[in-house]
């Protein structure tokens, strides 16, 4: 039950920290747009500074990650923007699939779309950026043995 209770808690954390970051993400859009930093550069910038955003909290508040050390750190940090670039692209092609090809409603396939990577950036989040490792048993060594 623990595990199940546990991996409920970051769904619902990852949901949250999700809307936060998407409300991030328009405010910043609109301050650069603002002043006049043209449409592609603002998206960029925006979703450059959301997605650490994003990493800071999701290895913070959502995974609880332990990792401190500099390697650790920059592993998941270049996983996690990886697995953002991946689900950028497959944001692109589902879009073109279902819109161009399936004819579906834009705003129904935005819908369904976002659902499929908000899972894939869970699933990657929990299975591969942020997998906690499992505790292993202390080794005995002979020596040790010896004196038992």
């Amino acid at each position: 039950m623990l595990f199940q209770k546990e991996t409920l808690r970051k769904i619902v954390a990852f949901t949250f920290w999700g809307v936060i970051t998407t409300a991030l993400n328009i405010v910043l859009y609109y301050c650069f747009r603002k002043i006049h930093i043209p449409v592609q550069v603002s998206t960029i910038l925006s979703w450059f500074f959301c997605v650490l955003f994003a990493f800071l909290t999701n290895k913070k508040y959502v995974f609880r990650s332990n990792n401190t050390t500099v390697r650790a750190v920059f592993r998941e940090l270049v996983y996690f923007y990886g697995s953002r670039m991946l689900s950028g692209l497959l944001d692109v092609v589902l879009m073109t699939v279902f819109i161009d090809f399936l004819k579906m409603n834009e705003i129904l396939a935005k819908i369904i779309v976002e659902i499929i990577l908000s899972a894939f950036n869970f699933l990657l989040s929990f299975f591969v950026i942020f997998k906690e490792k499992k505790q292993s048993q202390p080794q005995i060594n002979d020596k040790q043995t010896e004196q038992m």
